[in-house]
């Protein structure tokens, strides 16, 4: 009988060679044979299923394209409104920074004409390229086929604007405090 051990039919294999042999499954019948195979399939059912998971992958392929198409940083944004956002924030934050060396300014940590450099020219500056280099790594795409638009002159006026004009708003607002 071949499917007893020791009959000839399936040879014993070297310790070697065993372990590069393909796994057999063990049936109740006894060690070593075989498990029966598994009732034949519809080839037309398989055809069905085989194209919807087709249809799916595409599916989910084209969903993964379109998400590569939109930036990390605030991704439903329209590219101006994300620009205009970005170099508000770094304005913003060169505006701290401003009132920062305000106060210094008032201890006598900072002379008048650094204070007045740094007002007109340094953080404008620190601003504006802050957030040129933020929409450069997260403003844009991850798929895109140019480059997205940065908006140099719009980044360039918030910025050069944005910190002045919050130093005359600190001086109108304590001033009429005094």
């Amino acid at each position: 009988m071949p499917g007893r051990a020791g009959v000839g039919a399936y040879p014993e294999l070297p310790a070697v060679q065993a372990s590069l042999a393909l796994p057999t499954a063990v049936s109740p019948a006894g060690a070593g044979v075989p498990a029966q195979r598994a009732a034949a399939v519809d080839p037309v059912v398989e055809l069905e299923m085989a194209r919807r998971m087709a249809d799916e992958a595409d599916r989910h392929g084209q969903q993964a394209e379109l998400l590569a198409q939109r930036p990390a940083l605030l991704p439903t944004w329209s590219p101006l409104a994300r620009a205009v956002a970005v170099y508000a924030a770094c304005g913003a934050a060169a505006g701290v920074l401003m009132l920062i060396l305000v106060v210094a300014s008032g201890v006598g940590i900072v002379d008048g004409f650094t204070l007045g450099a740094w007002i007109c020219a340094g953080l404008p500056a620190l601003a504006f390229f802050g957030g040129y280099l933020v929409l450069g790594r997260w403003g844009r795409p991850a798929m895109v086929a140019g480059t997205p638009p940065r908006y140099l002159p719009l980044g360039f006026l918030i910025c050069f604007l944005l910190v002045p004009l919050g130093y005359c708003a600190y001086l109108l607002l304590f001033r009429a405090l005094r």
